[in-house]
């Protein structure tokens, strides 16, 4: 059965879901990136600045090492942004949860309202058969 509420609410159902869905590829991401800092720490912290040897060399390693600091703050920096993307879609999906329950709330209602009236319909029609037997008893008792 469907009340006038189910389409609503199987849409309601479809943003919360769509709004989900978002959430988690987020949070992936937030997890990916920081585990790719993670990484970079460890990296930066793994190089090693010659304390001998050439000065090209020496210049390399400090290149590599400022280019790692960049990559590190970049990602810190998009990390930023995803965290506050995470929060605003939490938010999102906590309001399109609290829609989709209202109207799954009222769906349920009129549903159990429809299923009362049924029953009582139901019960009536009974109620009607069984008088129209018992009165055609009596009539059968009079006749004989």
């Amino acid at each position: 059965m469907k009340s006038q509420f189910s389409k609503i609410a199987k849409i309601r159902k479809q943003k919360r879901d769509a709004i989900e869905r978002e959430l988690l590829k987020s949070q992936n991401k937030e997890r990916m990136l920081n585990h790719k800092i993670a990484a970079l720490y460890d990296e930066i912290s793994a190089v090693q600045i010659p304390k001998e040897g050439m000065i090209s060399l020496l210049l390399m390693v400090g290149e590599q090492k400022s280019i790692l600091n960049r990559d590190k703050k970049r990602c810190e920096q998009e990390l930023v942004s995803v965290q506050r993307n995470t929060k605003q879609l939490q938010s999102e999906y906590k309001k399109a949860h609290i829609e989709y329950e209202k109207f799954k709330y009222l769906e349920e209602q009129e549903l159990q309202t429809m299923m009362e009236k049924l029953k009582r319909e139901e019960q009536l029609y009974l109620d009607e058969i069984s008088t129209m037997l018992f009165a055609g008893e009596i009539s059968k008792k009079g006749r004989e």
